[in-house]
């Protein structure tokens, strides 16, 4: 089985996840600004406002996901 086929472990698709929906935007919209770009300002605001969302969803996936596992009993 190569590393490919292997199923990614929660921690790696978060990692994942992270990178793509909140470093990368973060990144684009820095760039822009360290260029100089008249627009970044406003690109700045609206990738903040859409890495907020994508991590609020994340949260709630991640709330709901608990509330259907359960409750553990207690030792």
């Amino acid at each position: 089985m190569t590393s490919q086929d292997k199923p990614k472990s929660y921690m790696q698709e978060l990692d994942h996840w992270t990178h793509e929906r909140v470093i990368e935007p973060l990144l684009v919209v820095w760039s822009a600004q360290e260029d100089g770009d008249p627009k970044s300002e406003e690109a700045t605001e609206l990738a903040c406002q859409e890495v907020r969302k994508a991590i609020r969803e994340k949260v709630l996936e991640s709330y709901r996901n608990g509330q259907k596992a359960g409750q553990r009993p207690r030792r």
